[in-house]
């Protein structure tokens, strides 16, 4: 009987070889309706102080609770620059280092972002289209917080570098 141990070298092809979660995937390794669900994140209100510290966005409505609450939140509401950040920042996951360029963001803003929300972010690939240096792919991205309410939907254009000719990609 072999022990776990050696089953578990047997069964991997070449550990020493690391895995890149960077590496990305090629303007044809992404296929229109191919959905990601990346990690969920908490804001925090250090986040909120820091992104408007960060973006010199001096609104009240993000520090100061009574003037937050005299507008008909409960609070202090975290910058939509904190959350479009927050929310598109997964999608380096799926292209990774075949990135060409950032070339859009369209969000609409559903519900307010506070302190302790968290965020889960899934993301569609909608529309690919090719160029002669690129390929482009629009991605939707749906935002809800842990109660499952609608905070965000975002439309991104990102390029994608071509696989290279004979590859398997």
């Amino acid at each position: 009987m072999t022990s776990l141990k050696e089953q578990e070298q047997d069964s991997v092809a070449d550990a020493s070889v690391p895995i890149d979660l960077l590496e990305g995937r090629y303007y044809e390794e992404v296929q229109i309706g191919q959905r990601f669900i990346a990690p969920a994140v908490t804001i925090t209100e250090s986040m909120i102080t820091t992104a408007c510290g960060l973006f010199q966005d001096i609104a009240l409505l993000h520090r100061d609770h009574r003037i937050a609450a005299e507008n008909g939140f409960r609070g202090p509401i975290a910058p939509g620059a904190l959350t479009m950040g927050a929310s598109i920042a997964p999608l380096a996951l799926i292209i990774g280092k075949k990135t060409v360029t950032h070339l859009t963001d369209e969000i609409t803003y559903r519900s307010p972002v506070y302190a302790g929300d968290t965020l889960d972010i899934e993301i569609v690939a909608v529309r690919r289209e090719k160029t002669s240096r690129f390929g482009i792919i629009e991605y939707a991205t749906y935002v809800t917080n842990q109660e499952g309410q609608e905070v965000a939907d975002i439309l991104t254009k990102m390029g994608h570098a071509y696989s290279p000719k004979g590859s398997d990609a």
